[in-house]
């Protein structure tokens, strides 16, 4: 009895080992999961982009925003060409602080004037916690400010503005429902086409498809289109339930809406098809898949900010095309949308497929 027990441990033991797929996710994803738990996956707001609307002589100005950077929570925000708010618009900055228009110091010594305050909140929980992180490092400034000029007088009436902008209700559904979106979007085509594919691989039929009389590229379009179709119906039920019963906005252009879907699907079924080359059965595909998927979604920025990630992890989610999608959904849906910051994230993606095509279409050939 031991005997035989010994051999079905040992033969179960030999076929889980030659998978390479099956010892990845057994033995090195807890791992991986663990290191990006702990240590690489935060929601703690870092690196926040913050920008100053101020003459560069405004002393109090430049004490807030060296304040502001000596926290560890902020970086100097890239030069804009625009105003404040395409700033923050187009992803620029996360946080702008406005001078009055003659200057906070003046504003100060005279005792009056509003300071005003422009917030991202398409990322809820960042925007309140960029909120209290300014508020305390203005007053902060102020009241040493106070102290060290013993002629200015109680600042009353020196106003502190917040404008929280894309979200002034702070809703959470407002930023999950995108998130959502665009995760059920890209579990649907990967693991649909991937698998569809390798199922025809473990029955050996794909064989048969390629010797018979059709081009090759009706079998892939074959296999791709129609989970296409079920993610397009996905995603028109997630919008339409979105804004209708949770009140999301759609700001932005039907055209980029529909061309990042367009361009984000092809990405993810060439990921897909590149996927179905590493395994010879659907089980395998299911743990690839897994695998793939939970990296995609914990790097994506879709629950946690891409910025709070160490530089390597970074590097991962900037050749996501998660990362970019869900970016673009959200500038979309909840900015307006605009071209520049639309040109700057579907480039990656196209990259990212076209890459993936070659890919995939040369590891194809070399496992028929």
């Amino acid at each position: 009895m031991n005997q035989v027990l010994f051999g079905f441990l040992k033969k179960e033991l030999t076929q889980m080992l030659r998978n390479p797929v099956m010892v990845f996710a057994l033995l090195f994803m807890p791992i991986v999961q663990s290191f990006l738990f702990s240590y690489a996956i935060t929601n703690e707001p870092k690196n926040i982009s913050i920008a100053i609307d101020a003459e560069p002589k405004d002393y109090m100005m430049n004490k807030i925003l060296n304040r502001a950077l000596a926290s560890k929570w902020f970086v100097v925000a890239k030069p804009s060409v625009g105003d404040s708010f395409y700033a923050v618009q187009n992803g620029i900055a996360d946080v702008v602080i406005i001078a009055p228009s003659d200057g906070l110091t003046h504003s100060f010594l005279r005792d009056n004037g509003e300071l005003q305050v422009l917030i991202n909140a398409s990322n809820v929980i960042k925007a309140q916690s960029v909120s209290g992180y300014i508020n305390a490092i203005v007053t902060e400034v102020i009241l040493n400010e106070m102290c060290k000029n013993i002629t200015a007088k109680n600042p009353v009436n020196l106003h502190f503005c917040n404008r929280i902008l894309f979200n002034p209700e702070m809703d959470t559904k407002i930023f999950i429902v995108p998130a959502i979106m665009v995760m059920i979007i890209m579990s649907t085509v990967l693991s649909l086409v991937c698998i569809a594919i390798t199922k025809e691989k473990e029955v050996g039929t794909i064989e048969t498809l390629i010797s018979a009389p059709i081009k090759k590229h009706h079998i892939m379009l074959g296999k791709i289109l129609p989970y296409i179709g079920i993610a397009c119906f996905n995603m028109i039920c997630i919008l339409l339930i979105g804004m209708l019963i949770f009140h999301v906005p759609f700001r932005g252009s039907i055209a980029q809406f529909s061309i990042a879907f367009a361009i984000f699907c092809f990405s993810i079924s060439m990921l897909a098809v590149f996927l179905s080359t590493l395994c010879k059965t659907q089980q395998q595909a299911m743990l690839l898949i897994m695998m793939v998927l939970f990296l995609a979604m914990m790097l994506s920025g879709s629950m946690f900010p891409v910025e709070n990630m160490p530089d390597i992890l970074k590097f991962f989610a900037n050749i996501n095309p998660l990362t970019h999608y869900t970016f673009l959904v959200r500038n979309i849906m909840l900015k307006g949308g605009s071209w520049n910051y639309f040109t700057e994230h579907i480039t990656p993606m196209i990259i990212f497929g076209v890459v993936a095509t070659i890919a995939g279409i040369k590891k194809f050939k070399q496992t028929l």
